[in-house]
């Protein structure tokens, strides 16, 4: 790949400058990302940043990879749209749409994601291609059978993967787990405090490692005091978020969240707010139901057991 000299300004040495195969327009090198095995073509991309940040869909991202000599990693893929989930689920677009608008939408975002992804150490892989930057052999390639949507292999269970927003390497039902977890914190909390995102992720991990510890305790691959331990960690996210009542989102009755509200929930409901538990009943409940319905069928007109 050649490179073109600007013409120099105010005395300042001229800017390399290159021609994006994509667009044909000429820009400054700084408009590449950094392509760090590609040396034939000066360790930077063919396209430039503003045609990867019109990308919209996974098979035109699968064609920028194959062009600029990238190896395609789907569960990096994966991990895009996991994170674009949920950063689609607040978005009430979304939540009103249908499912295929929902996929549409959730690649959209996902396709913004790719580009931090891959300038993670462990997601880039430099594989040629092609050796004529200048053919667009992507489609001929898809015909051929050379590129194949989806993983070409199984998912391994026990390989973790790099994520971004829980930052660290999970396997994949860890990393359900913890997107389950959160979820479930930012269903029930005002999550919109950064500090508080942040804590509510950091819960969502000891909530994990707590899990994981009692079930390694079950099967006696730790001692009693892992779990204190674990659990003291745990506790002490928890009230460090204070995920309690003054911070469950508005208009949440279940609890109150000062002695102001209280007052106003007394005078204008007459009682305070209590939540009512109800637990599933179990065979002695069960078992107590039969017995009364036992004694009731054989009462009398006087309400006595005959």
């Amino acid at each position: 790949m050649a490179y073109i000299l600007s013409k120099p300004k105010n005395g300042k040495p001229p800017a390399q400058t290159r021609m994006c195969i994509h667009c044909g327009q000429t820009k400054p090198l700084s408009n590449f990302f950094a392509n760090r095995d590609w040396h034939d073509n000066g360790n930077k991309d063919a396209w430039c940043k503003q045609c990867i940040a019109k990308i919209r869909t996974k098979d035109e991202m699968r064609r920028y990879f194959w062009e600029n000599n990238r190896a395609w990693k789907e569960n990096v893929w994966d991990n895009a749209m996991n994170q674009a989930e949920l950063q689609a689920a607040k978005s009430e677009v979304f939540q009103k749409s249908n499912e295929d608008r929902r996929q549409v939408l959730q690649e959209s975002i996902a396709c913004t994601i790719i580009p931090n992804l891959m300038k993670q150490a462990q997601n880039y892989q430099y594989e040629e291609h092609k050796k004529d930057a200048n053919i667009n052999d992507y489609d001929e390639a898809k015909e051929s059978g050379m590129i194949v949507e989806g993983s070409s292999k199984p998912k391994d269970k026990n390989l973790k993967v790099y994520n971004e927003f829980f930052n660290g390497e999970f396997k994949p039902t860890e990393l359900e787990y913890l997107e389950t977890y959160y979820a479930g914190l930012e269903r029930d909390f005002d999550l919109s405090d950064t500090a508080v995102i942040d804590t509510a992720k950091k819960v969502a991990k000891a909530a994990l490692m707590q899990d994981k510890v009692q079930n390694d305790y079950m099967a006696g691959r730790c001692s009693q005091q892992d779990v204190k331990d674990a659990t003291a960690i745990f506790d002490l996210l928890m009230k460090t978020g204070n995920f309690a009542a003054c911070k469950r989102k508005p208009g949440d009755k279940n609890t109150l969240n000062n002695w102001a509200e209280t007052t106003m929930y007394c005078e204008t409901h007459g009682y305070p707010c209590v939540k009512k538990l109800e637990w599933e009943k179990d065979v002695v409940d069960m078992a107590i139901d039969s017995l009364n319905y036992i004694v009731e069928s054989i009462r009398d007109d006087d309400g006595d057991v005959s």
